[in-house]
């Protein structure tokens, strides 16, 4: 017959498993983790630092091509609105305008005519010059025309185009600043601050 052998463990005996020292397993753990980590970490900032200077760069490069691409516009800009100061100068606008024979109301229709039109023909350079300037060619071209209206409301219902030609040049006498000069004053000021 047959009898089995059990072998009893008694709870003072250890498994190979009980001998395993927790403290030396983390040890070991930490000699590898802490090296790796050191390691990501320089790698990670290394590779930041870089990324972040190349996007700087790459930044700055296409900030100096549309540079290259808007300074022009810039500057013709300036020059058109120069233009437009100088045909809305009275000396100028009259001349240019003025015709022998004329009435004084049609004189008045072509006059506020052709600053309308050389206005509205130079409107889209607002987006090169800034917010002051554009309304310093504002306020020059809606004085100019208040001063062709005021002067005309002050002439007779006979009036001619040199009677109200005359009111025009007395009222610019009287005046302190011609609109257009303020305005022209004022755009090569900001000219000579953003391009010398």
């Amino acid at each position: 017959m047959f009898i089995p052998c059990i072998r009893v463990i008694s709870l003072s005996q250890k498994t190979p498993m009980d001998n395993i020292n927790y403290f030396q397993l983390f040890m070991e753990f930490l000699k590898y983790l802490i090296p790796a980590l050191v390691v990501f970490g320089v790698v990670y900032f290394l590779l930041k630092s870089f990324f972040d200077n190349e996007f700087i760069r790459r930044q700055s490069r296409l900030k100096l091509e549309q540079n290259k691409l808007v300074t022009p516009l810039k500057l013709q800009a300036y020059e058109r609105l120069v233009i437009l100061m100088e045909r809305m100068n009275p000396n100028s606008l009259i001349f240019r305008v003025s015709k022998p024979g004329i009435s004084a109301s049609q004189l008045k229709i072509e006059l506020i005519s052709d600053i309308n039109n050389e206005f509205n023909h130079n409107v889209s350079q607002q987006i090169y010059i800034s917010s002051q300037a554009w309304q310093m060619v504002r306020v020059a071209k809606e004085e100019m025309v208040n001063i062709i209206n005021s002067s005309y409301a002050g002439l007779g219902p006979n009036a001619v185009g040199i009677d109200l030609n005359k009111a025009i040049f007395e009222r610019m006498i009287q005046m302190e600043h011609v609109p257009t000069n303020r305005a022209l004053e004022f755009l090569r000021k900001e000219f000579h601050l953003l391009f010398d």
